[in-house]
């Protein structure tokens, strides 16, 4: 059988509120499709830097114009500002993204 408890009682410390948990950081999960002719859109987060890391499939990684192919379980560090393009290879690829505000210049 199972053993059940009771929750304990509250934490002593307020609850947070908004990025107060993550340190500023949000988390996103996304599905691409491979472009094979035309390129996909362009990104730029202007204030945030991305980690991405692949979960599913593989990414094609465009940055100015350096391009990397990112497998299962890698992961690149896109810098705020920096524009980028980012692609299934051969099909769609999930990875999920992690954002970060850039600390002031």
């Amino acid at each position: 059988m199972p053993r059940m408890s009771s929750p304990g009682p509250r934490a002593s410390r307020p609850a947070a509120r908004g990025t107060a948990v993550t340190d500023g950081a949000a988390l996103t999960f996304e599905t691409v499709a491979a472009f094979d002719d035309d390129a996909p859109p362009l990104r730029v987060r202007p204030d945030e830097a991305t980690l991405l890391r692949v979960i599913s499939g593989g990414v094609r990684l465009t940055v100015g114009d350096v391009e990397r192919l990112l497998a299962t379980g890698e992961e690149a560090i896109v810098r705020a500002g920096e524009a980028h393009r980012i692609a299934g290879v051969a099909g769609e690829a999930r990875l999920v993204m992690g954002f970060r505000a850039a600390p002031l210049r």
